[in-house]
């Protein structure tokens, strides 16, 4: 039987629902297909014991794109900004936890040398380097020190992107910073221009199943959950795409599978090859529940530098940030790392960080794939793959150079279909 249609989205998480309401909104027929049962893709919510766990994105910085896109789902009212208890932010070091709520944080704290403080203030009078790419290691290391980026680099970037800033690439990660360095000739300069509103930092209720939830409904006619692409073939205009055994025939095709998975599926060699240059850092979530009177801490979060060499990467305190989504008493959190672990190392490792034993294992999540690494080099490499694609393919996603909720979900949507 072969089917049809102009337009298919492969992948209904974040980046493909905004792919489906771009193509809604402006009358284009297609089907969205998932081989999950439910939309959503890492957006994945658990309801344990009283608690409301997010496994993948925790939070979201609000866009005026993303706030439509819930708005369109008719839940833009259920918006949850971070309460105040979450501006409170800590870093883990040799001598305990320490607040880095706030710059004079950093100055006044007793962690960082005084020659490390001297060279966080003089950096504006820091010679600019070049515009060619570079680690973000490099890239920090020359500007604010070593010291600064082995304690406070690394932990912040390595929570966001799980990876290694001696690979990263600072054209890619802290782009604006890199720009800006040219332009102003500092980043504290930098970010003196670059002001602007506040980040609003929000959730939903019910946590982000709630958009998998409104979208599935919104999209029942187009949604093609519990469905697998087995193969993708371009043609001379257009493409075959076999999906459980049925066999469509589209004129475009949207992306939005992980590179790998993608390569997979496409019969050309030679984009295949390419995909598979791009990898993947893997990422555990485990969520923890506590009692509110057994730990002082509180706040968004704790970050762990890696020269530490800990088995947790970092902690959110996901119910002090967003309240109401806890037990009465109790409070939640999701500790990650890098690989499974026994249980026992990381309870031992969370005695140590928080100065208590009672925590309690609701639920944990292994992502095998789950965060892009953009390392040297990535942005030769995302300018070939728009040239290796064939016509007709539209590609969005995470992998494209933006890991926020927001950034994926205007990958999908600012596409040209």
């Amino acid at each position: 039987m072969i089917k049809k249609i102009p337009l298919l989205i492969l992948g209904a998480g974040i980046a493909g629902m905004g792919a489906a309401w771009k193509a809604k909104t402006t009358g284009i027929e297609f089907k969205i297909i998932d081989i999950s049962d439910h939309a959503g893709g890492m957006m994945q919510t658990e309801y344990v014991q009283g608690h409301t766990l997010d496994q993948g994105p925790n939070s979201c910085v609000q866009s005026p794109t993303y706030l439509n896109f819930l708005k369109y789902l008719g839940i833009s009212n259920q918006v949850v900004k971070a309460s105040a208890q979450g501006k409170k932010r800590y870093i883990f070091q040799k001598n305990g936890v320490k607040s880095v709520s706030a710059f004079k944080d950093i100055l006044l704290g007793n962690w960082i040398s005084t020659g490390g403080k001297l060279r966080l203030l003089i950096e504006p009078f820091r010679k600019k380097g070049t515009a060619n790419d570079e680690t973000v290691y490099d890239f920090l290391k020359r500007r604010i020190g070593k010291e600064a980026v082995k304690l406070l680099v690394d932990p912040v970037l390595g929570g966001i992107y799980a990876g290694d800033i001696k690979k990263l690439s600072a054209l890619t990660v802290l782009h604006s910073m890199k720009i800006g360095e040219q332009r102003y000739g500092s980043l504290f300069r930098t970010l003196l221009n670059n002001r602007s509103a506040s980040r609003v930092i929000t959730n939903i209720q019910g946590g982000f199943s709630t958009i998998n939830y409104a979208f599935e409904a919104k999209f029942k006619d187009e949604c093609l959950l519990g469905h697998r692409v087995e193969c993708i073939t371009p043609l001379t205009s257009g493409f075959e795409v076999v999906v459980n055994g049925t066999r469509f025939l589209c004129d475009r095709i949207v992306s939005t599978l992980p590179t790998h998975v993608l390569a997979e599926i496409i019969s050309s060699s030679s984009l295949k090859s390419h995909l598979n240059k791009l990898s993947y850092a893997p990422l555990c979530a485990s969520s923890y529940s506590l009692d509110k009177d057994h730990s002082a801490i509180s706040g968004f979060g704790i970050l762990i530098p890696s020269t530490l060499k800990k088995t947790i990467k970092g902690i959110l305190f996901a119910s002090d940030i967003f309240p109401g989504r806890a037990k009465d008493g109790e409070r939640n959190m999701t500790v990650f790392h890098s690989t499974p672990q026994n249980e026992d190392s990381i309870n031992s490792e969370l005695e140590e960080i928080l100065g208590t034993q009672q925590t309690y294992l609701l639920a944990q999540k292994t992502w095998l794939n789950a965060i892009p690494q953009f390392e040297i080099g990535f942005q030769d490499w995302k300018q070939h793959l728009y040239k290796t694609i064939p016509e007709g393919m539209f590609l969005a996603g995470n992998y494209l150079g933006k890991v926020g909720v927001s950034d994926v979900l205007e990958s999908g949507y600012n596409l040209r279909l």
